[in-house]
């Protein structure tokens, strides 16, 4: 069998010379990476320019600004490799990220995509976290789904085995590795979908294809803002959302406990909502209410609000 080739790819924004960090650590990783894609989104500080100066075994390619996605879809359909890497532009690669990833894919020839574990460090706020999947408690259902043990932490889980789980919230990291076939198959990144579209390309590459896992730490992320990082941006509820439907469209007649489990996940945003609403709208409280009963009837307190409010909202108070 011959072997895969690896395209590393990497979408950026007015990076400039701080991209330097994450480049180097990819340069560190040898043979393993045979052809680096730099994807300039548009940036307006010569970011492109500054890499092609200094590395020139990177590929620069660029394109009009259209987000992370479209960065990320234009590099895929660049790319000549038969496995993709992908890589944000703050991160660093550990010696031997690369090879962990794609010796992962060896030990299961049938999985379409291989993921690890990354360290995260928060500049601005001081925290880290040293490793997700002993650390925080969210990963655990990473070792409840249904999978079958390889070498070491080594793990697949058949098609459709990290749906159900991963549809409580995102369990899978960058960087990751992905046969480029199955990517495109899948239609790459949702170029509608800000902050999450890792989470709604993980849903679907979960729900139809085998992965392989496994424990290893094999970059670190940073945090370099604020930390509010760490909590939702403004915008991401609309965005989680927004992918929660998509995949309600999808599973609606065709996974039943799917459907239930998002309606229920859908129905606690509308919940959230009202409870930050209720001190200045009552009324305005009591429609977001509404949607959440009217999504999943069966939490006790939004059906009790919803009913006992109704005079107020038919009101306008």
């Amino acid at each position: 069998m011959s072997v895969p080739r690896v395209s590393l790819i990497i979408s950026t924004y007015n990076r400039g010379p701080r991209i330097a960090r994450t480049l180097d650590s990819v340069l560190a990783q040898g043979d393993a990476v045979d052809e680096i894609i730099v994807v300039d989104d548009g940036s307006t500080d010569e970011t492109a320019a500054w890499v092609r100066a200094n590395y020139r075994a990177v590929k620069v390619v660029t394109k009009a600004n259209g987000g992370t996605s479209s960065a990320r879809n234009f590099g895929a359909r660049a790319a000549g490799g038969d496995v993709l890497v992908f890589l944000d532009h703050d991160d660093e690669l550990l010696p031997g990220a690369v090879d962990t990833l794609g010796r992962l894919l060896e030990l299961a020839p049938e999985a379409k995509a291989a993921f690890t574990d990354h360290q995260l460090h928060d500049l601005a706020g001081g925290s880290k976290i040293a490793n997700h999947h002993a650390t925080l408690p969210e990963f655990q259902r990473l070792r409840t789904a249904p999978h079958q043990p390889l070498v070491g932490s080594a793990r697949t889980y058949a098609a459709g085995a990290l749906y159900r789980p991963m549809l409580h919230g995102n369990l899978l990291q960058q960087p990751w590795a992905v046969r480029r076939a199955a990517f495109l198959a899948l239609g790459g990144f949702d170029e509608e979908v800000r902050y999450c579209e890792d989470w709604d390309l993980y849903l679907r590459l979960t729900a139809e294809h085998p992965v392989v896992v496994s424990d290893d730490v094999i970059s670190i992320h940073y945090y370099e803002v604020s930390r509010t990082n760490l909590s939702l941006a403004e915008g991401q509820e609309e965005m989680h959302l927004r992918v929660l439907h998509k995949h309600l469209a999808l599973n609606r007649w065709r996974d039943w406990r799917a459907a239930a489990l998002i309606h229920s996940r859908i129905a606690m945003y509308y919940k959230a909502f009202g409870d930050r609403t209720l001190a200045s709208s009552r009324r305005h409280a009591w429609q977001h209410y509404w949607k959440s009963f009217w999504t999943w009837p069966f939490d006790h307190v939004v059906a009790a609000r919803v009913l006992l409010w109704a005079p107020v909202a038919l009101r306008g108070a």
